[in-house]
């Protein structure tokens, strides 16, 4: 650790006990061992960094937030290194819609600094308050409006890459496959260019409820063939009793248009902010691990039913089939649930990665392609080492 002391100032490194600790995790639960964290502040940095790393035989665990829910940025006596001060934005495009940005930068700062301009980002997960560029772009998410944006892979013209040689990669739209969803196991992402889309000028939102899912699902299929949808979020009936509402099926739609029954501004902000305080009170309620199945159209409904028949609250994004379901910790129903949707097409990640907590059940596809980026971009294994798969 001396010779890696040495090659930052003192305020971009530390190896203090009490640093270490709150670095060994991630918003998984899943403890791991930190032996330092360094807090780069340019490429020139980084590439010291990987170099350090290279020689001596380390792991370097990238990391955001924090916010990820299956490990993705546990260190396992690793070196974590903190995008916290890669918050650089750059100027507008204006006629182009886009906008470069460091990869510490957290969503909502960004969106803050857009909105005079009247353009947003609009890949918006759960985790927005915090979720940073570089985090999201590294699995690839989801969120809030995917229905109508779809995942964040859409949405980077190119991406700055630094990769476990040193070697800097502007990846276009064209590669960025090596990138979006790879957790970090190919190097460390530290700038992006974003496409933007002007915020709406019209809003308005809907909640649904139903007795029976079949007849939910109908529905569902009915809003999706509305152009003005924004956002499809499903609610089950444990979880919606959570925020005070009846408890049955609800669906929360959302148009840009004056498609829905509620328009005002304040109540759709209550009804949005009754649906994402959701993972807080399931959490408080007792229900703190957070999966999320992508489960397709036609086994739908009888995933879903096998929940409330269980008992076990659910939330999520089902215009695109990501769903919630909340569990106490070391429930043996959550292997249930992956054994299902596997048994039935789906994926049993649909946003938050695989990381340390699902690498087991990466597919053999999944594997053969993380192995070639490895080979291509991190031959000698210094980012990330035992992370998806």
């Amino acid at each position: 650790m001396q010779q890696l002391l040495s090659l930052f100032h003192p305020d971009q490194i530390s190896i203090r006990h009490e640093t270490r600790i709150a670095y060994s995790r991630d918003a998984s639960r899943i403890h791991g061992e930190c032996l330092a964290v360094v807090w780069p502040e340019t490429i020139e940095d980084m590439i010291r960094l990987i170099g350090w790393a290279a020689e001596t035989g380390n792991d370097l665990v990238p990391r955001g937030a924090g916010t990820g829910l299956c490990g993705g940025a546990t260190p396992q006596n690793s070196v974590v290194i903190d995008s916290a001060r890669l918050r650089q934005i750059g100027s507008i495009d204006i006629p182009a819609n886009k906008i470069v940005v460091e990869a510490g930068v957290p969503l909502d700062l960004l969106n803050r600094h857009l909105k005079p301009f009247e353009l947003f980002f609009p890949v918006i997960p759960g985790s927005h308050r915090s979720a940073t560029i570089g985090g999201m772009i590294a699995t690839n998410a989801a969120g809030l409006h995917a229905v109508r944006y779809g995942r964040i892979d859409e949405w980077v013209a190119e991406a700055t890459l630094i990769d476990g040689k040193g070697i800097i990669h502007h990846l276009s739209a064209g590669d960025r496959g090596g990138i979006a969803g790879w957790e970090g196991i190919t190097g460390m992402i530290v700038q992006a260019a974003l496409h933007l889309t002007e915020i709406p000028q019209q809003r308005s939102l809907t909640l649904l409820c139903f007795d029976d899912l079949k007849g939910m699902l109908e529905e569902v299929a009915h809003l999706k063939a509305n152009p003005s949808l924004s956002a499809l979020e499903y609610i089950n009936p444990q979880a919606a009793a959570l925020v005070g509402w009846a408890a049955k099926h609800t669906l929360l739609a959302e148009f840009h248009s004056m498609d829905g029954k509620v328009e005002a501004t304040i109540d759709m902000a209550a009804i949005w902010r009754a649906r994402e305080s959701l993972s807080a009170r399931l959490t408080l309620a007792g229900f703190p691990i957070s999966e999320d199945p992508q489960i397709l159209p036609e086994a739908q409904e009888s995933t879903l039913d096998w929940l409330a028949i269980q008992g076990i609250p659910v939330f999520g994004h089902l215009g695109v089939g990501i769903i919630h379901p909340r569990f106490l910790q070391g429930d043996p129903r959550i292997l249930e649930l992956y054994h299902r949707v596997s048994a039935s097409g789906g994926q049993i990640s649909g946003e938050h990665g695989m990381g340390l907590k699902k690498r087991q059940w990466a597919s053999l596809a999944m594997k053969v392609k993380a192995q070639a980026l490895k080979t291509q971009f991190d031959p000698q294994g210094v980012f990330n080492r035992g992370k998806l798969c």
